[in-house]
């Protein structure tokens, strides 16, 4: 069957001449539309989540570098919320953000909390420093974080550490319970569980 295909198609081709060479068309690349192409394969892999948070100055919510910040979503229970405060949930993330340029800094943000709800670890240490000194923008470092984690679905409240932790030049942040952590909570908290 396949040898009557084949005379076919040479039968069907026979009078096909090739191409002369100055009857070919080269079709060139422009470097414009590499340059278009590169554009747009690093748009697409570049993480959504970094145009909810800006770095523009004129942006951000500003903050005080010696002033007590606090930020919980709605569900986050009060107890909760009194721990948090208190330092009481170990932070196993430490992350000094002194130096860093914001849009490193949102990076290095959202790798941080990435890893950590992969790990299962909830409660991460902050330290933006106090910036105190800085001109034209004090606390520009500590006002960016306060922005950014308002804005990201994963952390669930945040809040100026303890003095021994770094005081308001540092940020406790508490990200949500992963899907496997709340089956767990509900399984060990329900009434009539045995402990």
């Amino acid at each position: 069957m396949q040898r009557e295909e084949l005379d076919l198609f040479m039968a069907e081709m026979a009078d096909v001449t090739p191409l002369k060479e100055a009857d070919r068309h080269h079709f060139l690349q422009s470097s414009c539309d590499d340059e278009a192409a590169r554009i747009r394969r690093q748009a697409a892999d570049s993480d959504e989540r970094l145009e909810w948070l800006p770095v523009n100055p004129a942006e951000l919510v500003r903050v005080k570098g010696d002033e007590v910040v606090s930020f919980n979503r709605e569900g986050v229970q009060e107890a909760v919320l009194k721990q948090l405060r208190l330092g009481r949930y170990e932070a196993k993330v430490r992350h000094d953000f002194r130096g860093l340029k914001l849009k490193e800094a949102r990076e290095v943000l959202l790798g941080l909390i990435d890893s950590a709800l992969f790990r299962g670890d909830r409660n991460l240490l902050l330290i933006p420093g106090k910036g105190l000194g800085n001109q034209p923008f004090e606390a520009l470092m500590k006002s960016a974080l306060c922005t950014w984690l308002t804005r990201l679905e994963d952390v669930s409240a945040y809040h100026s550490a303890i003095k021994e932790e770094g005081g308001t030049g540092a940020l406790y942040v508490m990200l949500r319970k992963s899907d496997a952590a709340k089956v767990h909570s509900r399984e060990t908290n329900r009434k009539g569980a045995r402990r």
